[in-house]
């Protein structure tokens, strides 16, 4: 037996402590999770109040302002104004694709968590579409535009039809990998484009053309990934071309703008995380090793503007707050994507540490002065259940690797 050097003891210390965390932390908010039945407020479930539906008059302001005064208030006062927790559809998706990690690092059958929320997605597809396609449980104003409750749209419909091909990779469920590649048949033949000579970008839903990279290479990672899977050759030259439009749009720093309208001249750190993991996919997927230099531009970028010393996320890249759950959450993620695990597990240590309550729910966000405690289910609690799963996923495979 070869003696170890002391600095690869204490790594696998630290990792086997961090693993433990992880796991305790996972069953707290599982507990959580189910004892709420999956369902809970959201940051942008203002307008499910009809108060304030009433008193937006139809206003793009109103509409945005009632939205980010319930979203911002520290204090939860929804129940007071008639907004009722409900399922997300991006939520159970996300839970969904957690439980499958979970069932196979444990070595079990997928149990009664998964068939409610595989059962809970499907039936909460979006009606009146040909192919199967998700939107919000909200009336939803973004800065772009509206969308009524239940309009499909890129992300949601993305996530789910991943959560699909995931139950697919795990049981050869041949109806799962049908219904994502219908999904994709949503994203080709219903949604928009802008397109210019060397490519195009995707709308975010059927009804406007706002040009969003997270959204655009979010959409060429799914069809990139079910063309590795049933050899469709369309899917594999439109999400190249969807690609290729948000990559030759990369800043010069490495960055990309959230999207191209003068007010979305933003950069944050979620959305670029979804940047960066869509990219890698789309390089594994269609062997794109040209597109290499683009990913690790825009992932030095990443680790450089988006975190604190104690490897807190900063939402935006130029100031330290807010530090949103979500951010903790597609950090660990795309930490492990990128292969970098000790950043990982530092930013894992840091959420359960700093934003987990003892009911095991995540907190929102923390600003300067105060901290919003309120437990979304979908922002908070789905997406730190998927980090959190996919690390403890990663770690077998990382400790497999180092011990041999």
């Amino acid at each position: 037996m070869c003696c170890l050097p002391p600095s690869f003891v204490l790594t696998m210390l630290c990792d086997t402590s961090t693993a433990r965390l992880c796991e305790q932390s996972i069953e707290k908010l599982l507990r959580y999770c189910r004892g709420e039945r999956w369902i809970g407020y959201d940051p942008y479930d203002g307008l499910n109040s009809a108060l304030a539906r009433a008193l937006s008059f139809n206003s793009k302001f109103l509409r945005t302002a009632a939205i980010q005064i319930v979203k911002r208030s520290p204090i939860n006062f929804r129940p007071l104004i008639g907004i009722k927790k409900s399922l997300n559809p991006k939520g159970a998706a996300l839970a969904a694709r957690a439980i499958i990690l979970l069932a196979e690092k444990r070595g079990h059958e997928l149990d009664g968590d998964f068939e409610f929320l595989i059962n809970a997605l499907i039936s909460s597809c979006s009606e009146g579409y040909e192919n199967y396609c998700w939107g919000y449980n909200f009336d939803w104003q973004s800065r772009a535009f509206f969308a009524p409750r239940g309009t499909p749209n890129t992300v949601c419909t993305v996530f789910a039809a991943h959560t699909l091909l995931d139950w697919h990779d795990a049981t050869a469920n041949q109806s799962a990998l049908d219904c994502a590649a219908s999904s994709c048949r949503f994203l080709l033949d219903t949604l928009n484009r802008s397109e210019e000579k060397n490519g195009f970008c995707f709308s975010y839903t059927p009804s406007d053309r706002s040009r969003v990279h997270n959204v655009n290479l979010l959409a060429a990672g799914l069809l990139a990934r079910v063309y590795k899977k049933n050899g469709q050759e369309e899917f594999r030259e439109v999400a190249e071309k969807a690609a290729v439009w948000t990559l030759n749009r990369q800043r010069d720093d490495g960055a990309w703008f959230y999207g191209e309208a003068d007010s979305q001249r933003w950069i944050d750190g979620f959305h670029t995380g979804y940047v960066l993991v869509s990219l890698r996919r789309l390089i594994a997927d269609l062997d794109r090793a040209d597109w290499t230099s683009h990913l690790e531009r825009g992932f030095e970028f990443y680790k450089n503007n988006f975190f604190l010393e104690n490897l807190a996320p900063r939402y935006y890249h130029d100031r330290s707050y807010p530090i949103d759950i979500h951010s903790s959450a597609q950090a660990i993620i795309t930490f492990l994507e990128m292969g970098e695990t000790e950043r990982a597990a530092l930013s894992l240590r840091w959420a359960i540490e700093n934003m987990q309550d003892e009911s095991g729910a995540f907190y929102f966000q923390k600003h300067r002065f105060y901290t919003i405690k309120t437990p979304y289910m979908r922002w908070s609690q789905a997406w730190m259940l998927y980090a959190l799963s996919l690390f403890l996923s990663r770690y077998s495979v990382e400790a497999v690797k180092t011990s041999g």
